[in-house]
């Protein structure tokens, strides 16, 4: 098997290839590029390969061509959402879903419910104090004002009023974004230039 060098790598990796690499942006192979959208001049040599690439994989990867200044410039693809959280790339079936189509982040839904049986309720027995929890379900506050129930005369209860909160990160880790366990690389594109 011939060996891969920087002189004949373009025999073995197509022009717009992406890939995930373990070296920090500044610090690529000859040819690979930073997916994060910056603009090259038209007629520059990776403003000419980006514009050779097809109609569809431009549209697919939203490579457009835009004057600023007067000139004409083209876009590497980016790997980032708007708000800069890098985007996990996805097998597609080419039918329902097609390349370079984004899906917005969600997570399985997440389901709870008030402790249920005696006493428990938004009305509930004295017993009930702030921090009582079940999973990602808890008492908030309990009320300090008690109610009287008419349980019989002899043998009052005694009901105060709650506040419930759901908080998940009681069951499962949180952060301020849906993740999978994962490692740091840097998204590229080989233009070859």
């Amino acid at each position: 098997m011939e060996q891969i060098t920087t002189a004949n790598i373009h025999e073995f990796v197509p022009i717009g290839e992406f890939r995930l690499m373990p070296f920090r942006a500044g610090e690529l192979p000859f040819g690979w590029y930073f997916r994060n959208g910056d603009n090259y001049l038209l007629n520059s040599p990776q403003g000419q390969v980006l514009n050779r690439l097809s109609d569809n994989y431009k549209r697919d990867h939203q490579i457009t061509i835009k004057v600023i200044n007067a000139q004409q410039y083209i876009n590497v693809p980016s790997a980032f959402a708007p708000d800069g959280r890098g985007f996990f790339e996805r097998a597609v079936n080419g039918t329902t879903r097609q390349v370079g189509s984004a899906e917005d982040d969600a997570i399985r839904n997440i389901k709870g419910g008030l402790p249920t049986g005696n006493f428990k309720a938004l009305l509930g027995h004295s017993k009930i104090e702030a921090g009582d929890k079940n999973g990602a379900i808890s008492i908030l506050s309990a009320g300090d004002d008690y109610l009287a129930s008419s349980a019989s005369s002899t043998n009052p209860r005694q009901l105060r009023y709650v506040f419930f909160d759901f908080d998940a990160s009681r069951v499962v880790p949180t952060a301020n974004e849906n993740r999978s366990l994962n490692i740091g690389m840097t998204p590229v594109i080989y233009l070859g230039v």
